[in-house]
């Protein structure tokens, strides 16, 4: 497997407590593997469709906007190997819904992978916080439409990178030695699957 992987950043603005960033890692599935400039228009345009197919599962005020430029790194230090700029920019994606919502609640995506890193099963998460008031039921969870729309946009958001051989990962980053625990190199675990947290998720910062 490569030692390299891509990370796509996401801006989020309308929110309050300052802008949000949303990071998605994309690991090579060949090796060598050569990120570009037209692999980051690959993955770019990727990931904005990810979040198309989430907008009617936000207010209208918020507006994500997918960095043109990936920079990708090396998994197991974490050093900045390289940067390409996607020559044409994605579009911001809006939200459609204007009704009223809670500003720190909305949708956790869980990232299954089949590792176990230090005794531990490696999972990762996409926050979409804030989502738009509808997505929870009478009962205080995430409506069965809102889990679908935002599966649905996930899988082919993994199969679209898959079929552009850089899958959707998740980065364990690299750790230094403390007086409790041992250094510990990067790694990245291959995105099995997708679980919606059925209540929902609330943000202490914009870039948890």
């Amino acid at each position: 497997m490569a030692v390299v992987l891509g990370l796509v950043k996401t801006h989020w603005a309308g929110t309050s407590g300052g802008p949000g960033i949303t990071q998605m890692a994309f690991q090579s599935q060949t090796d060598p593997h050569t990120w570009d400039a037209s692999a980051a228009q690959t993955a770019v345009n990727a990931v904005r469709t990810f979040w198309d197919g989430c907008k009617s599962q936000l207010p209208d005020n918020i507006s994500l906007l997918v960095d043109p430029t990936v920079d990708v790194f090396n998994i197991i230090d974490a050093g900045l190997v390289g940067s390409y700029t996607a020559a044409t920019a994605p579009t911001a994606v809006v939200g459609l819904d204007g009704n009223a919502f809670n500003m720190a609640a909305g949708i956790k995506l869980t990232l299954k992978t089949g590792s176990i890193l230090n005794r531990r099963r490696v999972h990762g998460g996409i926050f979409i916080v804030p989502a738009q008031g509808g997505v929870f039921d009478t009962n205080g969870v995430i409506t069965s439409a809102a889990n679908t729309a935002v599966t649905n946009a996930a899988n082919t958001l993994k199969s679209t990178m898959l079929t552009a051989n850089a899958g959707l990962c998740v980065w364990s980053r690299p750790r230094p030695a403390t007086s409790s625990h041992p250094a510990r190199d990067g790694a990245a675990s291959d995105v099995t699957g997708f679980a919606i947290n059925q209540h929902g998720a609330t943000l202490r910062g914009r870039r948890d």
